[in-house]
């Protein structure tokens, strides 16, 4: 509960400091919430799209989000608040927007197409997020997706936890790779040369992450300093043998020089694609804090478990506000306090 009042806190702070914030992130506009209501918003704001979040009017309230259609989200939503003694429920926010009876919901600022387009690879502003642009945004989170053979991974939405940046003023982009292009090399290579074209677009700070192959390409991009302020890998794999993996990222960690850059880990214990996970939270510990401005490690946190450990509802509540303050506080913690195991 503690972790969740502190982003509620951090929204809030956040909000405040943007004149033109979008009305679905006013946590205190919402009418007649309790305390906990303040934190189930506070939660609905970290869920994926399609999301609702309904409203009663004694002020309980219920939502849901990330899964089905945006119909499927309202009804959950509407059933969850009944089924908390609202009364009267109705929906006040869906998706990006507030659309209870007499509140307007708001401009939204029109998201631009691609950015970047070469090689079977595009920098592409995901339009499920809020957008900022550079003048006005925190920063931009460049967001990697990861490969499953042949299927096309592109345009899907980044790990619910990225809503806690982009609710923070980060503008997101995905790194979308075409999958007869997309090799791990010729990937970090284009993430390179990508993120010194959009640095100088105007952002001030780069935030890159990703999930499997997606985080595996964000730390081989530290072999080069100054472009990224901060790294966070979730699951970093690639197609390849376990022991052909760890070989491969002993090399280039030993590769990395971004003593500037932040560099956050996440490992799940039953990770399918990776066979000697002691072996590689061992290879980060000895290997990455002396080559980076700090190292975050989540290591294999309690109750969340998988290759796809990072996709859950549950990593995004439990980690996304560390992960945010790791990247934003003068200060990095040097551990997540849900993350002690």
């Amino acid at each position: 509960m503690i972790v969740l009042w502190v982003a509620v806190l951090w929204l809030l702070g956040i909000a405040g400091a943007f004149a033109q914030a979008p009305a679905v992130l006013d946590v205190g506009a919402v009418p007649g919430l309790s305390a906990s209501g303040r934190v189930e918003y506070g939660r609905f704001l970290l869920m994926n799209l399609p999301r609702a979040f309904a409203l009663g009017s004694n002020g309980y309230s219920g939502w849901f989000g990330g899964a089905g259609t945006i119909e499927d989200a309202r009804a959950k939503a509407l059933a969850s608040c009944a089924g908390h003694g609202g009364t009267n429920c109705a929906i006040y926010a869906e998706d990006l927007r507030v659309v209870w009876p007499g509140r307007g919901p708001g401009l939204l600022n029109a998201v631009p197409g691609p950015l970047i387009q070469i090689n079977g690879h595009a920098f592409v502003p995901d339009p499920l997020f809020i957008w900022h642009g550079p003048a006005s945004a925190t920063g931009l989170y460049v967001w990697g997706h990861g490969k499953n053979g042949l299927a096309d991974s592109r345009g899907h939405q980044p790990q619910p936890y990225v809503r806690a940046f982009n609710n923070a003023g980060f503008d997101v982009v995905r790194f979308d790779r075409e999958p007869m292009h997309d090799y791990p090399d010729e990937a970090a290579e284009g993430l390179r040369s990508a993120l010194v074209t959009l640095r100088r677009m105007g952002w001030r700070k780069i935030v890159v992450g990703g999930q499997s192959r997606g985080a595996w390409t964000s730390l081989q991009i530290l072999d080069t300093p100054g472009l990224a302020d901060a790294v966070i890998a979730v699951s970093p794999a690639y197609f390849g043998d376990g022991s052909d993996q760890t070989a491969r990222l002993y090399s280039f960690t030993r590769a990395i020089r971004s003593p500037a850059t932040r560099v956050a880990v996440v490992e799940f214990s039953g990770d399918g694609f990776v066979t000697d996970m002691d072996r590689r939270v061992g290879l980060y510990r000895d290997t990455l804090p002396s080559r980076v401005g700090a190292f975050l490690l989540i290591d294999r946190p309690a109750g969340i478990t998988g290759h796809g450990g990072g996709n859950t509802a549950a990593f995004a509540l439990g980690f996304a506000d560390c992960l945010l303050h790791f990247v934003m506080d003068s200060v990095p913690a040097a551990a997540c306090p849900a993350a002690v195991r």
